[in-house]
């Protein structure tokens, strides 16, 4: 009788924890799916995809010209941006569909940067933190 009261406990320790584990398993699940609630956050906002207006609004504050992918073309076709330097047309990279991309206009930076310090390189190198672009004088 000893040896089944003994097994009772040790049944009903098993079970606490894997209760508890499968509780934990449960809201991890949950939050993952779900999130933290947009009121819980502070964002009130609903989520929207960016717009071809938005995107030309954006390029123009930034000194750009928008261009739209020709009619026809594959739906991955991405509208740009561009700026002219001089002569010379560049594409403002970091001028995204999303945003002013920080991390792309930083490494047009570091290039430029790059380009500049390079030994025997013709010319020289002016970076333009509003649009992003590394533009090269002769």
């Amino acid at each position: 009788m000893a040896g089944d009261g003994a097994a009772v406990v040790r049944r009903r320790q098993l079970t606490i924890p894997s209760r508890k584990a499968w509780l934990v398993v449960a809201f991890v699940v949950v939050f993952l799916t779900f999130g933290v609630p947009r009121w819980l956050s502070g964002d009130q906002e609903g989520t929207s995809s960016p717009t071809a207006a938005g995107f030309a609004k954006l390029c123009r504050q930034h000194g750009g010209t928008p261009h739209a992918p020709p009619a026809g073309t594959a739906a991955s076709a991405q509208q740009f941006c561009t700026v002219r330097y001089g002569d010379t047309v560049y594409r403002m990279d970091a001028i995204t569909p999303t945003g002013f991309d920080e991390d792309t206009a930083k490494f047009q930076r570091q290039g430029c940067q790059q380009a500049q310090a390079e030994p025997g390189r013709r010319g020289s190198f002016v970076y333009h933190a509003a649009t992003g672009v590394c533009e090269h004088r002769p």
